[in-house]
């Protein structure tokens, strides 16, 4: 694996083009772009305020920067230097800001969860969707980019909106959803339903068509806290939900009811499980400290486990994070009260097949977008992990910069390279040999 240089970034503003071709990277009011490959520099850009946001246009020829602070929006384009446009929302602020999958309609949230203002790049028309629930998440996008769901909060009640983003985003579908305080949605990647589910004290997951008819109401239980997490397969046939049971449930398309359970066991007597576990050796020659994967013989007495605080909300507990690969063969897992644990389930065969245990808990793991069986783990230290398959098996690199620790990850979309990230400092690193770095 080959490393670049170090560079400056800020706010991990870091982000590479839907079309793998360039990496933009934003360190206060200073833009730069790069390609991807040689990484060389194609534009650089100085602001007028500080950089909170950075996204790239669907097509990749257009990036945006945005100021929550100023409520101003900037649009470029990569191959025009001179071209530029300003979107300033005023009064009415900026929380957060999304492409339209057209690449040439911006959505911008307003302060308060007052409204959301589409304004149209080619037409220059502006309209208004009136009182979104959430600001950050609570809508979606059809895989087509046709149409835009919307949770909105009306006179105490939820309520989706489904809208045309080919007519001026005007309503196709409005209707009242069965929750008491709908806490996220997600689009199913066919496009035929939408998963709306609670929060976390009414355990509940809803499944509507577009039309507004509710095709499915699923409660696992009535006591307890419900659903933490939600993920679609790709195939759009199961939807998994994890739960602060410490389960994975997964309910099929046809009678969105549970096919199977997953459980995060803290001891294990499965022979047909891999558990790989990160230990520190002592180098004699040199004395430097290095990581190493071992493989651990079964059974295991019993995994670390956190036990949350019952005074405390939002308890350490639970499935924080499904997700599934590429192709949808393979789920990987964090529970929360095993913040050093990652899983990883075979769907086909319905049992885990790999357990990686880390010395440090796992802030983010990543499957790779081109390689089904390539799986990227971050831990705040000076090392990624990668997990290559049941053949290849686990393996640690250490990034080699001085006090460089990897707090987030970004996969570039063609899979052969990543960008690792530091609080203020960022490097590329290449999976397949680059030599025009050499």
């Amino acid at each position: 694996m080959e490393f670049t240089d170090l560079f400056k970034q800020s706010l991990y503003l870091c982000r590479f083009s839907p079309n793998a071709k360039y990496l933009a990277t934003a360190s206060k009011c200073h833009l730069v772009i790069r390609e991807a490959s040689s990484f060389q520099i194609v534009l650089m850009i100085t602001w007028s305020d500080i950089i909170q946001k950075v996204l790239w246009s669907p097509d990749s020829e257009l990036i945006l920067v945005a100021s929550y602070k100023t409520g101003k929006v900037t649009i470029y384009q990569v191959n025009d230097k001179k071209w530029s446009a300003d979107i300033e929302e005023g009064t009415s602020g900026l929380t957060n800001v999304k492409w339209s999958l057209d690449a040439r309609t911006l959505l911008c949230f307003s302060d308060f969860q007052l409204r959301v203002t589409i304004w149209s790049l080619t037409t220059k028309e502006v309209c208004y969707i009136q009182y979104p629930k959430y600001y950050e998440k609570g809508y979606d996008f059809r895989k087509d980019g046709r149409y835009f769901v919307l949770a909105e909060r009306r006179d105490g009640k939820d309520y989706l909106g489904v809208y045309d983003c080919d007519n001026s985003f005007k309503m196709m579908k409005h209707f009242k959803v069965d929750t008491i305080d709908l806490e996220n949605l997600a689009w199913s990647p066919d496009g035929r339903y939408i998963a709306v589910w609670d929060n976390c004290i009414q355990y509940k997951v809803l499944i509507y068509t577009p039309d507004g008819r509710c095709q499915q109401s699923y409660s696992a239980y009535d006591n307890g806290l419900g659903v933490k997490s939600v993920a679609w397969a790709p195939s759009s046939q199961f939807l998994a939900i994890g739960s602060y049971d410490q389960k994975i449930r997964f309910l099929n398309h046809y009678t969105w009811t549970p096919i199977i359970e997953f459980t995060h066991a803290v001891q294990l007597n499965n022979r047909d499980l891999a558990i790989w576990k990160e230990e520190l050796d002592s180098l004699k020659e040199s004395g430097r400290i290095i990581a190493r994967f071992v493989i651990l013989e079964q059974p295991l007495q019993e995994l670390q486990s956190i036990r949350p605080d019952p005074g405390k909300p939002n308890p350490k507990i639970g499935v924080g994070v499904c997700k599934f690969n590429a192709s949808g063969s393979l789920i990987a897992s964090r529970n929360d009260n095993m913040p050093n644990c990652l899983w990883i389930w075979d769907i086909s065969l319905m049992k885990p097949i790999v357990l990686i245990i880390q010395i440090s808990p796992i802030r983010h793991f990543y499957w790779s977008p081109i390689n089904a069986e390539q799986l990227v783990i971050c831990c705040g230290n000076e090392n990624i992990y990668f997990w290559s398959g049941q053949k290849s098996g686990a393996e640690i690199i250490e990034v080699p910069a001085v006090n460089f620790k990897v707090n987030n990850i970004r996969w570039n979309p063609d899979g052969n390279s990543l960008v690792l990230m530091d609080k203020e400092l960022f490097t590329m690193a290449f999976i397949v040999k680059n030599t025009s770095l050499l």
